[in-house]
């Protein structure tokens, strides 16, 4: 699993990148802002695994099975055709819950053409829950319920012109999900039957690497 200080040097790196390419631009001829749309719809697949509940002083992890959908749409502001800073809304369906992510947006274009590559970086929100599942609150593989908290993506990709003022694009893409939640901690005596258990709160990472489709415009 992917720590959360992982996490942080990734954001560190990109922005840096990000920035760096910023001081060095030269070419002032075009230096001009307009708005532009992103609207995507992407799907994503969980990797890594978790911990999950402690059985007998035993930490369990589980597998991340989450499979996401997700449209949203970025609105904002153009910078010589290379530089975009928007705010992006949306929604995410996973397998096991339902987000509304609300993000800032940080887009870089590495040629001023129509069709050039492109990176960007997302840092914001996800509100909402992922649902409860799996057997009764003492099984080492029931997940308890959870809400939303801090969330990132991290994509590079491709985008050609298909039309006058419209581009179609391609998009490869890490997400980091943070999440509030419960695990329990269950201990039976092997002299008797019965369970004691108790509930601790705890924060988490749901990691996930995607695909998505996207329409620029203009």
């Amino acid at each position: 699993m992917i720590k959360k200080t992982g996490v942080y040097v990734l954001t560190a790196i990109f922005l840096v990148v990000f920035f760096r390419g910023f001081t060095q631009e030269s070419d002032t001829a075009s230096n001009t802002l307009k708005y532009f749309n992103k609207t995507e719809l992407g799907v994503s697949f969980g990797i890594g695994s978790y911990p999950n509940n402690i059985y007998n002083g035993v930490t369990y992890k589980l597998k991340n099975t989450e499979i996401a959908a997700t449209l949203q749409t970025v609105n904002g502001i153009m910078y010589n055709n290379r530089w975009m800073l928007g705010l992006s809304v949306g929604v995410e369906k996973w397998k096991e819950g339902l987000f509304w992510p609300v993000y800032g947006y940080l887009g870089y274009n590495f040629r001023r053409t129509d069709n050039t590559f492109f990176a960007n970086i997302y840092l914001g929100y996800g509100i909402g829950t992922r649902y409860a599942s799996g057997g009764s609150e003492t099984n080492t593989s029931y997940v308890a319920q959870g809400s939303g908290g801090f969330a990132l993506m991290i994509g590079v990709g491709y985008k050609m012109k298909v039309a006058k003022n419209v581009k179609f694009g391609y998009e490869i893409f890490y997400k980091y999900q943070a999440l509030n939640s419960t695990y329990n901690n269950v201990y039976q005596k092997s002299d008797t039957s019965k369970i004691q258990s108790s509930t601790i709160d705890y924060k988490l990472g749901q990691h996930f690497a995607g695909f998505k489709l996207a329409v620029f415009f203009p």
